[in-house]
């Protein structure tokens, strides 16, 4: 993995975190610059993200991340300087040489966490080729200018002051850059000291505090020669060498380094033409001082310390089934209490029941300020999954020959960390879709009337405790008669049940198993199983997919998530003797409904609500299950939950009502996952288990058993 081993693997963790956060900023700013060539300010943000990817990488010891980075660096320092022009061309390459750095950033991950067999691709192809592009920006003679003369520049260049005896040629070559145009450099010479070791600190962070007091213009490590003979065990042979040019004055910059814990820095003032002065040795004699010193130390600078810290998944997600946990035992204990309240009790043991009472309420309260506040921490926005959808459009665009615009709505709406991640997969199905099937070629869509390029809106918001994510493209549409047609020669509805349901109804079968319109398959869709894996995958996260389609004018697909997978407000309701468990957020009213006015329509039942028919039918037949179902008389009166969901509406029978709680969702056996209708499960107040329905399962149930 390294050239010399840091035991402590968090270093390389953080710079898997780091890197991929660079990445992201590369990759949004590549698509800017296409469409702005000369964005100075875009291309130093390029620089920078690269150029420090390539001093961690070397730090670090990563020499292919470390050579492929520098190459790249290159390339965009001479486009940043004007040496070379933005083209097509150019951007071609800087896409492949971030792709290639993603791969050779993940063989880390992958030796790393030991998982499997790196990619470890070969980079020398690409790298001879960024070499050549180097050499084509300028003519020749121009490009080899620079080392034809290192006479005249060395006259002029930089004194090495003692303590940097050991600067290698890059840095060298940085600082004079730098200093002939009149802007001040400082070294600092960062030494780790042996009381790193087994502690979280990562030396890495201090390139990226650079950036508060200037701007970073070389980073390496140095390594110093051991001599066994007199080898100093307080000492490590290991550091780093920063160079930057400051914003802020030598004293702020000392400030903010001097605050850092387990190293000690030396800094130098670097000019040409003139030996530099190292600065005052207070930072090499700071270990020396004791603790005292150190404590009046981060004191002086706690102001400039980060108030942020980076906490693993796995310790949020254990974090989250303890006080899923909470919640349980809170449930168990509340049902105590009433079992306790419905007793008769001496009158000593009732002032006790209701002393458990109001400590019940209180822990109750408790728990809910707890649950609010890791559900907080485990929030974060959708942006950090819409940015990896503006590359692949694009490579899409291009592979297909159409003109794609893709606009981001909403990029702030936070959801639950787990669900991001799983949300990348039916995104990427559904972009997929509108690209292929939704957006006409420009020529088809000129003769249209419509604009050559077409549009795929990325929408996010929140409404009530769900998160909606629409994809919406001004395509063809999806033709409602096509759909029926190709059901019933799929032999998944018969010609009469395809002419009974509605267009809505219709359109939304595309999700059915291997239902796919396309004429031929493509490397894009068509092979039937984009649509059923969108599907799938969301009901996996509890949550539903829907679409709406106007032929000729395009489409929207929605997908409606919870908030998060761990705890649901759901009403809980008995249907032929069992308990079953209703998300909150399907649930649009709740009706008690005379049981002469439910109306007969063929097989269908229908109830009129408010002067607007809506179909009904018992849980029990959705769910193929007919024991204990309660028998009314004709005056009584049937209990119907109206469920809403993708824009659909359905009356459910059930047998009773029983009241609305917290319910802390448990997956399902395997034996179990694929049963119709059910989503997950629960763990009642009395120890017992309550089923949890998936409310668009059982709307889609209802279509295909024509209920």
């Amino acid at each position: 993995m390294s050239e010399f081993s840091l035991d402590d693997p968090s270093f390389y963790e953080d710079f898997l975190v780091e890197a991929g956060e660079h990445f992201e900023l590369i990759e949004q700013n590549f698509l800017t610059l296409e469409e702005s060539p000369g964005d100075l300010e875009i291309l130093n943000a390029i620089f920078r993200s690269v150029h420090t990817i390539k001093g961690a990488s070397g730090f670090l010891g990563l020499a292919k991340v470390q050579a492929l980075a520098h190459i790249g660096e290159n390339i965009l320092d001479d486009l940043r300087k004007g040496r070379m022009k933005v083209s097509p061309e150019v951007m071609e390459v800087l896409f492949e040489t971030e792709d290639t750095l993603k791969v050779l950033v993940n063989d880390v991950a992958v030796n790393l966490r030991k998982q499997g067999a790196p990619a470890d691709p070969d980079t020398s192809g690409l790298i001879a080729r960024l070499e050549a592009l180097k050499g084509g920006g300028k003519p020749a003679a121009q490009a080899q200018a620079p080392a034809a003369a290192p006479a005249p520049a060395r006259a002029q260049g930089l004194l090495i002051p003692p303590g940097l005896e050991g600067m290698d040629i890059e840095a060298v070559q940085a600082a004079e850059e730098a200093l002939a145009q009149g802007v001040p450099v400082m070294a600092l010479k960062v030494r780790l000291l042996p009381e790193v070791l087994g502690t979280p600190f990562n030396p890495l962070s201090m390139i990226s505090m650079v950036d508060l007091v200037g701007r970073m213009i070389h980073s390496s490590k140095f390594m110093d020669y051991l001599d066994l003979d007199h080898f100093n065990p307080a000492e490590l042979p290991l550091g780093l060498l920063l160079l930057l040019t400051p914003s802020e004055t030598p004293d702020s910059v000392r400030k903010l380094f001097d605050g850092v814990k387990y190293v000690t820095i030396e800094y130098f003032d670097l000019a040409l033409g003139a030996a530099p002065e190292p600065a005052a040795a207070e930072a090499p004699d700071a270990p020396a001082a004791g603790p005292v010193a150190e404590a009046r130390k981060a004191q002086d600078t706690g102001k400039n310390v980060n108030d942020t810290i980076r906490v693993s998944q796995v310790k949020l997600d254990n974090f989250m089934n303890t006080v899923a946990e909470l919640i349980i035992s809170k449930t168990m204990i509340a049902h105590i209490v009433e079992r306790l309240e419905g007793e008769t009790l001496t009158p000593g043991a009732d002032a006790l029941v209701k002393e458990l009472r109001r400590s019940s309420v209180y822990l109750d309260q408790v728990s809910k300020e707890i649950q609010a506040s890791v559900l907080g921490i485990r929030m974060v926005p959708v942006k950090t999954i819409f940015t990896k959808f503006p590359r692949m459009l694009r490579d899409l665009a291009k592979a297909s020959g159409k003109k794609i615009e893709l606009q981001m709505v909403g990029e702030d709406t936070e959801i639950d960390k787990s669900l991001i991640e799983e949300l990348s997969d039916p995104l990427i199905h559904l972009i997929r879709n509108s690209a292929d099937h939704g957006i006409e070629m420009p020529d088809v869509r000129a003769g249209y009337g419509k604009s050559e390029t077409g549009t795929v809106v990325l929408r996010a918001r929140h409404e009530g405790d769900s998160v909606l994510v629409e994809i919406e493209d001004d395509g063809k549409g999806i033709n409602p008669a096509v759909i029926r047609s190709k059901a019933v020669e799929k032999g998944i509805l018969s010609a009469e049940k395809a002419e009974s349901i509605t267009d809505d109804e219709a359109i939304n079968l595309i999700f059915l198993p291997g239902f796919s319109t396309a004429k031929q398959v493509t490397d894009i869709s068509g092979r039937g199983v984009g649509m059923d894996v969108v599907k799938s995958n969301v009901r996996k996260l509890n949550g539903s997919v829907s679409v709406t389609s106007s032929v000729g004018r395009g489409s929207i697909f929605t997908i409606k998530l919870p908030l998060t997978l761990a705890i649901i407000d759901a009403l809980l309701m008995r249907s032929g003797g069992q308990v079953f468990a209703l998300p909150g957020t399907a649930v649009e009213e709740t009706l008690l409904v005379p049981k002469d006015t439910l109306s007969h329509l063929t097989r269908r039942k229908a109830i009129n609500l408010r002067g607007e028919v809506l179909g009904v039918t018992r849980l029990s037949d959705l769910l193929h299950f007919k024991q204990g179902t309660v028998e009314l008389s004709e005056d009584e009166e049937l209990p119907v939950v109206v469920v809403s969901t993708g824009g659909r509406r359905m009356g459910v029978i059930v047998d009773a009502f029983l009241r609305r709680q917290e319910m802390v969702i448990k997956p399902l056996a395997p034996y179990l996952a694929s049963l119709p209708g059910i989503s997950g499960a629960s763990i009642m107040g009395d120890g017992g288990v309550v089923l949890i329905l998936d409310p668009a399962e059982l709307l889609m149930l209802a279509v295909q058993e024509g209920l």
